[in-house]
């Protein structure tokens, strides 16, 4: 077995899938790539992350890394929490996650200066991402087939929270549609919100709304130069995983 200081020094092979054909295209043009994180999931420990972050800075010549750091508590007061327990375990999440991404951009050296990180709730500021957040809003209202698309998302991200275990309550279905509803501008037009004309969206697995916007539906769509890769170690890729 290899030292630990040893270990850290090699990275993770990484295996990428583009979602469709179009997918692949805009990955190829390697103008811009938006590596979300979802803050608490233990898929993103420090060696998966700092591999993610070196893979996408061999791959495209910008880079937006985004944690979310919205609608966590209001998802651990629906599994019972106080909202001071909730609180204090969201400023301890976050504190974390924040970490790993600055040791992973110190892993890069100059390539470094290609990333900008921030903060969903940053962004959420941003007149640009509210217009976008205004469309998909609505397309969550009134797009029957997008809707459930956001459904099948808020139950895969209710099941898949840490420590889920029991009934799943209202509560914690209207905490995961406020995640996604959030979430959804990045998926649907990350072009816009990030001043570029192509933007691949990075994740480690294929979820319910990057699968069925990458096939470019007849109802509501992502815009055009949006794209989705599933990027993993290849390790996991070996195993099944």
């Amino acid at each position: 077995m290899q030292p630990d200081s040893l270990a850290e020094n090699i990275p993770l092979a990484m295996h990428a899938v583009p979602l469709s054909d179009g997918c692949q295209r805009i990955w190829q043009r390697g103008e811009h790539a938006l590596i979300g994180i979802s803050a608490g999931n233990s898929y993103f420990n420090q060696e998966r992350l700092t591999a993610l972050m070196e893979w996408a800075g061999n791959s495209f010549r910008e880079i937006d890394v985004v944690y979310v750091d919205t609608h966590i508590d209001t998802m651990l007061i629906a599994d019972g929490r106080t909202p001071e327990s909730a609180l204090r375990s969201v400023k301890t999440t976050l504190k974390d996650v924040r970490r790993r991404i600055r040791r992973a951009l110190e892993r890069l050296g100059p390539k470094a200066a290609r990333f900008r990180v921030r903060a969903l709730s940053e962004l959420m500021e941003l007149p640009v991402y509210q217009a976008v957040r205004d469309r998909t809003d609505q397309a969550i209202e009134d797009d029957r087939t997008f809707s459930s698309i956001c459904e099948a998302m808020v139950q895969e991200i209710v099941q898949s929270r840490p420590g889920a275990e029991g009934e799943v309550t209202p509560e914690h279905l209207r905490a995961g549609l406020s995640y996604v509803q959030a979430e959804a501008p990045l998926f649907a037009d990350s072009p816009s919100i990030f001043g570029v004309s192509t933007s691949v969206v990075l994740y480690h697995m294929k979820t319910p709304i990057s699968e069925y916007l990458a096939q470019q539906p007849t109802g509501f769509r992502a815009a055009p130069g949006q794209a989705f890769v599933v990027v993993k170690p290849s390790s996991m890729v070996l195993a099944g995983v």
